[in-house]
């Protein structure tokens, strides 16, 4: 989701009519993606040209400061997980010398930013805590594909029975806490759906060392392009929290929804709010199984108006609409007026 959000929004902001670079580390030449979008290799990039620069998450800031452009006057740099001064912070699930990494490189972003974009009211309050400077933190969330490819392909054809989606990245490594967690709830939510006739399906990424074939049909990592075919053609979407608090958004959740395709979700996920609104899909409370796969079996069989949930999404969580957010501080930070330039 970091590198699509990084190719969506820029070529957003592209279309509102900036003209966007992105750097990228290859060699080569300039590549023209789009209008007013290029891909500039890192070793080209004429850094003191652009009116803004903006990163994305820690490792673009640390990218930034590694160019020697810490001081460059119009910086906004985007964060996904924001992490406190110590390790117990409720929430957020980076420790040690990971999270010790991260704080000292917010520390630069506070310092060298004009905005902060934040994902969700969580992480700012926290951001706000650690850093100060509210005036100057953006919340923007992830978005959607205004278009997506009509359903072509099942690829649930070889299974008969009807189909819950875990879709996404379930973490290693730095996050290995929340993938044992993640894989021990996948397991426990199989096992019982199998039970009700239902097959859980995980598409993703992150370890799955711990997952049980009989209770999980684990299906791997499928280009972003396919991944629609797995939500036109399933009948349910789960969303797992993290924890009994949770700061992170779950992107998933907007992403079944562009598909008319039903949520069943954890209460601490902090965009829950999006399927009330949306009027597709449950949520229940945290780690209640019993809960969880009576609201899927439900959801799996219930009429919804997946019309209307689709016409909320477009109204309110494309791409386009999270880039306005940029246009405006970005017009109004550059004095222009009218429409990007």
């Amino acid at each position: 989701m970091a590198e699509i959000r990084w190719l969506r929004i820029s070529a957003a902001l592209a279309r509102l009519g900036y003209a966007v670079d992105m750097i990228v580390d290859v060699d080569g030449g300039l590549v023209e993606r789009a209008p007013g979008l290029r891909l500039v290799p890192w070793a080209r990039a004429e850094w003191d040209s652009y009116d803004v620069i903006k990163t994305l998450f820690h490792k673009g800031f640390e990218s930034l400061r590694d160019a020697g452009m810490e001081g460059h006057p119009f910086v906004i740099s985007k964060l996904g997980s924001v992490v406190g001064a110590s390790d117990d912070v409720a929430g957020v699930h980076f420790f040690g010398d990971e999270r010790a990494r991260l704080y000292a490189t917010q520390t630069g972003i506070a310092r060298a930013s004009r905005y902060v974009t934040l994902l969700t009211e969580a992480s700012t309050r926290l951001w706000v805590d650690e850093h100060g400077g509210a005036e100057r933190c953006l919340l923007v969330p992830t978005g959607v594909d205004a278009v997506v490819p009509p359903p072509a392909i099942n690829p649930y054809a070889a299974y008969d029975e009807p189909i819950a989606l875990y879709l996404g990245n379930i973490y290693a490594g730095a996050q290995r806490e929340v993938n044992l967690l993640w894989q021990a709830k996948l397991n426990d939510l199989g096992r019982r759906l199998r039970r009700r006739g239902i097959r859980l399906c995980f598409v993703g990424v992150g370890a799955v060392d711990r997952l049980e074939p009989d209770a999980v049909t684990c299906l791997g990592a499928v280009e972003n392009d396919r991944v629609w075919d797995y939500q036109h053609f399933a009948h349910v979407g789960v969303a797992l929290a993290q924890g009994r608090v949770q700061h992170n958004e779950s992107s998933k959740i907007y992403y079944y929804l562009r598909t008319g395709l039903p949520v069943v979700a954890e209460a601490p996920i902090p965009n829950c709010d999006v399927i009330r609104e949306s009027g597709l899909g449950a949520i229940v409370d945290y780690q209640d199984s019993a809960a969880m796969v009576d609201a899927i079996a439900d959801a799996a069989h219930r009429e919804w108006d997946r019309a209307g949930a689709i016409r909320y999404v477009l109204a309110r969580h494309t791409w386009d609409e999270r880039a306005a957010t940029y246009d405006r501080v970005i017009r109004a930070g550059l004095g222009l007026e009218g429409d990007g330039a």
